[in-house]
């Protein structure tokens, strides 16, 4: 990940990285039969990692929850993967905040 980028900058991107593990969990490993998981319970897996991106991701300044905003308005992915403020409170993090 860009280490310049928002989630970067603001040390979130650990929680990007867990709610993808968790939806691709929950999605790939029903498909094996070895890993025990049912359908059901991957679906409920994968639907919170789904959510706790959509919730955990937010600014700390004013609380905006940028992965929630995005996938309102996909446009607002590039200024969190690539930009260094916040899209609602336009406070930059690359001076250190």
């Amino acid at each position: 990940m860009n280490s310049n980028s928002l989630l970067a900058l603001t040390g979130q991107s650990w929680k990007l990285v867990a709610g993808v593990v968790l939806l691709l969990a929950g999605s790939i490993a029903p498909l094996f039969e070895a890993s025990g998981m049912s359908w059901t319970v991957g679906t409920v897996v994968a639907c919170v990692g789904y959510a706790f991106t959509l919730l955990a991701v937010r600014c700390p300044g004013c609380g905006s929850r940028w992965f929630w905003q995005a996938a309102l308005d996909a446009g607002l992915y590039a200024p969190i993967f690539k930009g260094s403020a916040c899209p609602a409170c336009k406070r930059d993090y690359r001076d250190g905040g």
